[in-house]
């Protein structure tokens, strides 16, 4: 949710994903092909309603979990993380294109770096700019519970090795989340108790 220009970009991809993780939008729904005009405040503002619906439905202890479902859609999501996340990722964000499809979730964003983003004159000399980053896993989510599995991810078109993953993760993510985990499966927020993933969509059931 960044490789020596890939090692920072990848960073920022797993630090997204964390951020949606943390704010209840799953990381599953976080990232899906849209044309950039339909990425929208309106459209952000929908999810954050979304949102509200399910934060408002699991304060209530008289209602049944699981009799309620609701959708989103791509340009929901795409619009949530260009206007509601956007200050939380340390870089620019240019563009978000989030990809639904059976069970996967991927995002091909646009992220552009200051000159001096990192302090390390090297490392920002390097990563300095902008730079196109994809990101695919596979996500589930069962009986409350949720699990990302990180397929993919390429900086620049260029593969990223699985093994430096967790090594960016830690330095990136969790000294703001030191709960987070890519291995483990997480509680859905808000009382969600099952997670579908379609081409297009994302269905939720609460």
């Amino acid at each position: 949710m960044k490789k020596t220009i890939a090692f920072a970009a990848l960073g920022i991809s797993v630090f997204v994903v964390a951020v949606i993780f943390k704010r209840g939008v799953s990381a599953k729904w976080m990232l899906a092909a849209h044309a950039v005009s339909q990425v929208s405040p309106k459209s952000a503002e929908s999810l954050q309603v979304k949102i509200d619906t399910l934060k408002k439905a699991n304060k209530n202890p008289d209602r049944r979990r699981g009799a309620s479902r609701m959708e989103l859609s791509e340009a929901e999501l795409e619009s949530y993380v260009f206007y509601s996340l956007k200050d939380d990722i340390p870089a620019q964000l240019d563009s978000v294109d989030v990809q639904l499809g059976p069970g996967t979730v991927a995002s091909d964003t646009q992220l552009t770096f200051m000159s001096d983003s990192t302090g390390n004159p090297i490392v920002d000399s390097l990563i300095g700019g902008t730079h196109n980053l994809f990101l695919k896993g596979k996500l589930v989510g069962e009986q409350g519970r949720g699990k990302f599995d990180l397929d993919e991810i390429r900086v620049d078109g260029i593969p990223v090795p699985k093994i430096l993953i967790q090594t960016l993760f830690d330095k990136y993510v969790k000294p703001d989340y030191p709960e987070a985990d890519l291995k483990e499966p997480f509680d859905l927020p808000y009382g969600i108790q099952q997670l579908k993933l379609e081409p297009g969509k994302a269905t939720v059931v609460y």
